[in-house]
């Protein structure tokens, strides 16, 4: 990890089309994941993005400004990082800029609104995706996933919901909050649903970093296929025994469009 942004690699974060992700924490103080792709570099140790569609990640940066990121170009290179949020404008040169991309520029229904800035903690190497390991593992939990499947679930992810986490091509991103207050994104591919409340995954590829999760740990795990249609799961992490882990479902987000919310929340 470096506290600053290769030259190099600002130019690769300056395009809408590649996948943004932003990690901030509820009032509760549990991770919530957001597709954020205009977020980008300012500076070598200054990140922004534009807003366009007001959800809740906007209003958690507002109380609590610690964030975390993961951002993956087309071509399957990603970077992982943590900034904290410090300030909003609603004009100048960065707001102009955004609303020229082509993304906006043409479009009759929104544009950017505000733009939020960060401070850069911290930003790892840019690293392709581990493909073959992502495919054996996926392999390893389809064919494990019976095993965790619930004779009663309550059916927290719907037929559509539950259809998308059960495909080996979801992508999918796991995040949990870290020792030092941190929200932490890592990738999770492999992660597939059992039944409509359970998720399950090994700790491989990426086992250094998925070892990191407590067991008990809240976690939140952003599923999206190619279309970029999307919904956000949030639960309990059981940690990993024999190389698999869970995540009992209890709280399911509407993740796209037109609008944003909680479809799920289990009883307590």
């Amino acid at each position: 990890m470096t506290d600053r942004i290769k030259p190099e690699d600002m130019g690769k974060f300056e395009t809408s089309y590649k996948v943004g992700l932003v990690a901030t924490l509820e009032e509760n103080g549990q991770p919530h994941i957001s597709l954020l792709s205009t977020l980008m570099a300012k500076s070598e140790r200054e990140m922004m993005l534009g807003k366009f569609i007001y959800g809740e990640s906007k209003l958690n940066l507002l109380k609590n400004p610690k964030a975390a990121f993961l951002l993956m170009s087309l071509d399957k290179e990603f970077w992982t990082g943590k900034m904290t949020y410090t300030a909003l404008k609603t004009n100048g040169e960065d707001f102009e800029m955004y609303n020229r991309q082509p993304l906006y520029r043409y479009n009759s229904y929104f544009g950017i609104d505000s733009v939020y800035y960060f401070d850069l903690l911290e930003i790892s190497e840019g690293k392709k995706l581990d493909m073959p390991g992502i495919v054996a593992n996926s392999l390893r939990v389809m064919l494990a996933r019976g095993a965790y499947k619930q004779k009663t679930p309550l059916g927290a992810m719907k037929p559509w919901a539950l259809e998308l986490m059960r495909q080996i091509g979801t992508l999918a991103f796991i995040s949990y909050v870290g020792t030092d207050g941190y929200p932490v994104l890592i990738p999770c591919i492999q992660l597939q649903a059992a039944d409509s409340d359970t998720l399950v995954l090994s700790n491989a590829p990426y086992k250094a970093e998925l070892s990191q999760i407590p067991a008990g740990a809240r976690v939140a795990v952003f599923g999206a296929n190619l279309k970029f249609e999307s919904v956000l799961l949030k639960g309990e992490f059981s940690g990993f025994k024999g190389g698999m882990a869970t995540v009992k479902i209890d709280r399911v987000y509407n993740s796209m469009p037109p609008k944003h919310g909680y479809i799920f929340e289990a009883k307590a």
